[in-house]
């Protein structure tokens, strides 16, 4: 099982996961999905055995090879004390390194899983569906490793009912309509972790967001009832995309996807390569604008480079928060500085008991984690000035680019640029020690 004293009894600490097949088939009405899965991976260690995740989903079928050999005495089980993990007995004991593949038969009912954050996973909406896998809700509905340390490609080809439209990772593409059911099929090439990917099903449309320069190609999947205004309200990610390349290096993925769904949600969501918003985020207001800007950072910090462990949250959020200003800087709104410190006053008034690098799992959503976060990337936009500032960060996504990332790596990211800055190495371990490790608030970064 996992490692992460976050979220127990969730991944593998035997098997490791890099790409997905999965072919499902939805019936929206009855909320009853049916799906193949075809998983690559490895054997960390020697093992007769493997756990998968998989939310209250009843396994029908398990077919398994090893290096290309077919396993013939493979089953699998699905414990009732803990509905949501499969054993996969594999009939022998393979070696660490083994080359293994998984085929599972799956079929349901996908229910929202429980966790102190509140309900993550597969959700029904009004007139469609979200899964929102944030941090192990993928296994809502397909079976795999959902730890954010696992990261693997995926090929999703999904059926559903005529006149909705199934949207996931990667490009998709039609592959067939009959009169009642449509099928889809989306690829997304790059290894993210399984919480990264997501399926949204809606009565929705594909349009392509004018304005593009120079950062990647932008489509909004939308109903007819919100188009327009989520034409105008998203119509500025084109200019975001060109200054978060400029702030963070070139966009991660082939193509960005913003998806309005026809409901009100309580906060947008992003995942690889894709977004999803409500209804309720098209207001055009600076609150909304800066969740727009918020999720489209998430593609350089949370979806190339990731965790390891959520303990670490701080190096999505605060990343993602400190873009909200530099957004907002950019556009012509409030300065940076303005913003951190109403932060930095927002932070003064509340309780200090919350450190960035082992917040706990009940405050690592905590808005302190996400504000903090911020203000500890412009402390060290501080310390080494914007010009080699502006290269550490660069270098920090160009460096782990779809790899797994901790706060001890990013420290030692910066030591290395600190030279560049004239600033001693004690310099940087005293603002990590004050910003990321200590709970007392440290004075404003000036």
């Amino acid at each position: 099982m996992s490692t992460d004293p976050y979220l127990p009894a969730v991944g593998s600490d035997v098997l490791a996961l890099d790409a997905v097949r999965l072919e499902l088939d939805v019936r929206l009405a009855a909320n009853r999905i049916a799906g193949t899965a075809v998983l690559h991976g490895r054997l960390l260690a020697q093992s007769a055995r493997v756990e998968l995740d998989l939310h209250r989903l009843s396994v029908t079928k398990v077919r398994a090879q090893a290096a290309g050999r077919p396993l013939p005495r493979v089953k699998a089980s699905q414990p009732r004390r803990r509905p949501h993990r499969v054993v996969v007995e594999l009939g022998e004991s393979l070696p660490a390194g083994t080359e293994l593949e998984l085929t599972l038969d799956y079929r349901g009912t996908p229910k929202p899983r429980r966790s102190p954050w509140g309900t993550v996973g597969w959700e029904e909406l009004t007139d469609g569906v979200l899964v929102a896998g944030q941090p192990h809700g993928a296994s809502t509905w397909m079976p795999c490793v959902d730890s954010p340390d696992n990261r693997m490609s995926a090929d999703i080809t999904v059926t559903c009912d005529a006149g909705y439209l199934p949207v996931s990772n990667g490009t998709g593409t039609p592959v067939k309509q009959s009169g009642s059911r449509t099928t889809w099929r989306w690829v997304l090439d790059e290894p993210v972790p399984p919480y990264l990917l997501t399926l949204q099903i809606g009565r929705y449309r594909l349009i392509e967001l004018p304005g593009r320069s120079d950062g990647p190609p932008i489509t909004l999947a939308v109903t007819p009832q919100t188009q327009q205004r989520a034409l105008t309200a998203l119509g500025a990610q084109h200019r975001m995309a060109e200054v978060f390349q400029a702030a963070y290096g070139p966009y991660p993925f082939d193509a960005y996807t913003a998806v309005v769904a026809d409901d009100d949600l309580e906060i947008p969501l992003e995942c690889a390569g894709l977004s999803l918003f409500g209804t309720n985020h098209l207001t055009g207001q600076w609150e909304d604008e800066r969740l727009i800007a918020h999720e489209l950072s998430h593609q350089w910090f949370g979806n190339a480079v990731t965790l390891g462990h959520w303990a670490d949250l701080w190096l999505h959020e605060g990343f993602a928060c400190y873009s909200e200003w530099l957004w907002s800087e950019a556009s012509g709104r409030e300065s940076v500085q303005a913003h951190a410190r109403r932060a930095w006053q927002g932070l003064a008034e509340q309780p200090q008991d919350v450190a960035l690098t082992d917040p706990g799992p009940k405050d690592m959503f905590d808005d302190r984690v996400y504000k903090r976060g911020a203000l500890t990337v412009l402390a060290l936009r501080r310390l080494l000035g914007d010009a080699v500032f502006g290269r550490m960060v660069r270098g920090w996504v160009a460096e782990h680019r779809f790899g797994t990332v901790d706060t001890a790596m990013f420290r030692a990211h910066v030591h290395s640029w600190a030279p560049a800055a004239g600033v001693t190495a004690a310099a940087v371990d005293a603002l990590f020690d004050a910003w990321t490790v200590e709970a007392a608030l440290p004075a404003f970064p000036g």
